[in-house]
């Protein structure tokens, strides 16, 4: 059984020309209004802690302190990629409204590879794009997107379009994150276990009874055709890195495929050590960034940003002397951090545990125990980013940028730091089946119907072939 919440489809007017009469489109949440709303709604502040918390006992505060967790900072970057992914949501469908012949045809030339002698549409073009997000790590990629997709429902039930009969599940995005083995195999049947979870089917275990890679792939495009999935994050990206020979570009390919074949939008998410995958692979790094690229980059500390974000934390103190955030803090709390995101969280963090129930106050000396303690692991890599010095980074593949990704970015239009080394690991085994293996018998528009009805679902799914008989 499904163990998401299924909505029904509630059908609001855009205010879009070219989204108007489109169910997949309408029925998505009300668009925001004003760039800064894409801010505020991505933001989270829990509640803070107050003059009796900080009087309560120090498990007690230590515990009440996964608050932090949850603050959600809206860095200004967010703004940008919000409104480029609100954006793509919506276009995706734009060219595969279900009410449309075209789309139709479309989906019943997926269904049955055109064995019938109804050809893909020589004239259908995908409306989808993709968006690509890179920043080292702990900077706010995965938050962000897991922040905005909060406001999205996974799962829509239609039924009745303006007096038309729909009867179908709108899959509205899935996540995935490449596994650390970066092979094809394993993102696929991750992707049917996603849909198994959000629709009660049994796809998975059709798919792990395939042997090859290739009508996997075959499988994972119709499915996601079938149950019109719109949106598809990526995360972790650079984990392709560690894929063997042309591995890694199959992959990508995969990801080109899924935006100008099926229609799909894409989000890949990745720290810098991604370069060394995708530098040489112009053709995927257009199509991945075909709705631009957001950088995330660590807070240097004279910026006004780090201020702000080091005042918001500073709300969230838990020590029983709360004192003024001073610059002499600032300073002491950045070369602990580094300016990074989740290592600023995390210095504040275990300083106030170090603290409470001792000298129940965060000053310098909190942030210089701390770093010399429990993050010492962390220094050489906070050292390097502190430095800005190449030679330094270049021992971290994932802060810095290479100088042949840099030259790839400027290309596609973007601008990035100081240049190093990238390097391509090697070996060839896993994909040979995708390059020489022909697709699996297509088949039959009957077959097509029932190998959906087959899948164990408590509910009509869309059906894979919507000309079947």
């Amino acid at each position: 059984m499904s163990k998401v919440e299924i909505h029904p489809a509630d059908y609001r007017n855009t205010g879009v020309s070219r989204f108007s009469g489109n169910p997949f489109i309408e029925a998505l949440p009300q668009i925001e209004q004003t760039k800064l709303e894409f801010l505020t709604l991505l933001s989270h502040y829990p509640p803070k802690p107050t003059a009796t918390t900080r009087r309560a006992g120090e498990v007690v505060r230590m515990m009440e302190m996964s608050t932090i967790n949850d603050i959600v900072f809206p860095f200004p970057e967010y703004q940008k990629a919000g409104i480029a992914l609100a954006t793509m949501m919506r276009d995706t469908y734009v060219a595969r409204n279900p009410l449309t012949v075209m789309d139709r045809q479309r989906r019943h030339a997926l269904a049955t590879n055109s064995a019938d002698g109804f050809p893909f549409p020589a004239d259908w073009k995908s409306s989808a794009k993709g968006h690509f997000m890179m920043a080292v790590s702990g900077m706010g990629k995965t938050t962000f997107a897991l922040s905005f997709l909060l406001r999205y429902p996974q799962v829509i039930a239609h039924s009745n379009y303006k007096g038309t009969d729909l009867r179908c599940h709108q899959v509205v995005y899935v996540v995935l994150r490449v596994p650390h083995d970066a092979t094809l195999k394993s993102l696929c049947i991750q992707f049917f276990d996603e849909i198994d979870k959000l629709l009660g089917t049994n796809y998975a275990r059709q798919a792990k009874a395939i042997r090859n890679v290739a009508p996997m792939v075959e499988l994972m495009n119709r499915v996601a055709t079938a149950v019109s999935l719109g949106f598809m994050v990526i995360d972790e990206v650079q984990n392709l890195r560690s894929a063997r020979g042309a591995n890694a570009e199959f992959v990508l390919n995969l990801f080109s495929e899924i935006i100008e074949r099926l229609g799909i939008s894409l989000l890949a998410l990745a720290t810098p050590a991604v370069q060394s995958v995708i530098e040489d692979s112009v053709r995927n790094a257009r199509k991945l960034t075909s709705h631009g690229q957001t950088v995330l980059r660590p807070m240097a500390r004279t910026d006004t940003q780090w201020l702000e974000f080091c005042e918001t934390y500073w709300e969230y103190t838990f020590v029983k002397k709360k004192t003024p955030l001073t610059k002499e803090i600032l300073n002491a709390w950045h070369a602990a951090s580094a300016g990074n995101t989740a290592f600023a969280s995390l210095a504040f963090t275990l300083s106030q545990r170090n603290e409470i129930g001792g000298r129940e106050v965060i000053d310098v000396a909190a942030f210089e125990r701390t770093a010399a303690t429990d993050m010492a692991f962390l220094q050489p890599a906070i050292a390097a980013l502190r430095s800005k010095d190449p030679l330094k980074l270049r021992a971290f593949d994932d802060l810095i940028f290479s100088q042949k990704y840099r030259a790839l970015r400027q290309l596609l239009g973007a601008n990035d730091g100081p240049p190093a080394n990238g390097t391509r690991r090697g070996g060839d085994e896993e994909f040979d089946d995708v390059a020489a293996t022909p697709p699996p018998a297509s088949p039959s528009p009957k077959r097509a119907r029932q190998s959906t009805a087959a899948s164990g679902g408590p509910f009509d799914l869309p059906e894979e072939d919507p000309l079947a008989l």
